[in-house]
């Protein structure tokens, strides 16, 4: 009999994850590029609004991106009004507003981008309800016949559930296959579900696992759970209770496994290796005392990575990175902020966790993608109020961050 879990294989739509989008323009100084935002050109704006959005060159803030393309929008730019809308669906730097969302997608939807065409479709899909769901088709309808790729999956899995379609699989099918011609992880699964459940295909566990087993090894979570339904039942592939809870486990969403995981301390890679004699040890924890924040960071590491360390010594640690932060160092700020996500030597907190790896971005010392990982775990105000602490600790600290 086929386990409670294989009832649960989950199609792999998408809520509200976009392309990101870029502005093919000259590179511009920040100081430049607000003070022609300041004087009115919309292009610039729009590039200043991005930059606020994605922390490039700046602290990443959202209320400011939200004000920057709202000015840009209100002038009839198409992106900043879809970014605009997506910011007000999600919450980002303003209050959620899906009315606000559903004008400004609309707006920018009327330019035929078929980005902003699927941008528009996911925000109604997401909402239900029959009429919504119809639209969203059409949308989606339009951006597939101009090539773009998620528009053609996502189509795919309304016909597959007959959600604003007349439910129709082998169409479903068709529209995986041009996915599955791209290796695209969405399709790979989608068209896994059709032959697990023999859906307008001829049922074949096998195939199911090839497909789920290449869109797991992309990263995509639900062929992760789908593929341990199978380990689980031993369909198309031998019967492996080990093998399936390994693939439920990493099935987690990736900032959770991210939060959770045992790992991620970073070392700063400019410093020697730590200090092995007991001289040398001796001079670490002088200089820690004189509070020097080199020292600060290498006692913290010291603490945080012993196999043995104590609840003390955790505790510890914390100190000690977050000596070194406030002072500007970016390895101590990423740290710091991975200790208040995970509630490792202080109680957790994910403002002070993504406001800190905010920090730590803005030094160079992890990428927007780890960034957008771990605000993942947190809610819109969170987010907002930890851009909002962050500014508040850079206008305190004269903007000082040391790399």
């Amino acid at each position: 009999m086929i386990g409670i879990r294989l009832l649960k294989l989950g199609i792999a739509v998408v809520f509200f994850v976009f392309a990101s989008i870029g502005v093919a323009q000259p590179r511009l100084s920040l100081t430049d590029l607000t003070n022609a935002a300041q004087a009115g050109d919309v292009s610039a704006q729009t590039e200043l609004g991005l930059r606020s959005l994605t922390g490039d060159g700046t602290l990443q803030d959202h209320s400011a991106a939200a004000q920057w393309f709202a000015r840009a929008a209100e002038a009839g730019d198409a992106e900043a009004q879809n970014q605009l809308g997506r910011l007000y669906h999600t919450g980002r730097g303003v209050a959620r507003d899906t009315g606000a969302a559903l004008r400004w997608l609309e707006a920018a939807a009327t330019s035929g981008d078929p980005v902003y065409l699927f941008d528009l479709a996911s925000v109604l899909e997401s909402e239900a309800g029959e009429t919504n769901l119809t639209r969203a088709a059409g949308l989606y309808t339009a951006g597939a016949q101009a090539g773009h790729l998620p528009s053609t999956i996502s189509l795919g899995v309304l016909y597959q559930k007959g959600a604003g379609v007349p439910q129709d699989f082998a169409e479903a099918k068709r529209l995986y296959q041009i996915g599955l011609d791209s290796g695209h992880p969405r399709a790979q699964n989608n068209l896994g579900l059709l032959y697990v459940r023999g859906d307008g295909v001829e049922q074949d566990y096998f195939r199911a696992a090839e497909l789920f087993a290449a869109a797991a090894e992309q990263g995509l979570t639900q062929a992760m759970t789908n593929l341990g339904v199978l380990y689980e039942n031993g369909f198309g592939v031998p019967q492996d209770a080990a093998r399936a809870d390994a693939l439920y486990r990493m099935s987690g969403t990736a900032a959770q496994q991210a939060v959770r995981g045992a790992g991620g301390f970073q070392y700063d890679p400019r410093l020697a290796p730590l200090p092995q004699s007991e001289e040398a040890l001796q001079i670490l924890v002088d200089a820690a005392a004189a509070d020097d924040p080199v020292a600060r960071f290498q006692m913290g590491w010291l603490l945080v990575s012993a196999v043995d360390a104590s609840f003390d010594d955790i505790r510890a640690a914390r100190t000690h990175f977050e000596s070194a932060a406030e002072r500007g160092h970016g390895p101590s700020m990423a740290n710091l902020a991975l200790m208040y996500f995970r509630g490792q030597g202080a109680p957790q907190d994910f403002v002070l966790g993504h406001m800190w790896m905010l920090m730590a971005q803005r030094a160079g010392t992890v990428n927007p993608t780890l960034t957008e990982l771990f605000a993942n775990t947190a809610t819109p105000e969170q987010i907002n109020e930890a851009e909002t602490r962050g500014k508040a600790f850079l206008e305190k600290n004269g903007m000082m961050i040391m790399p």
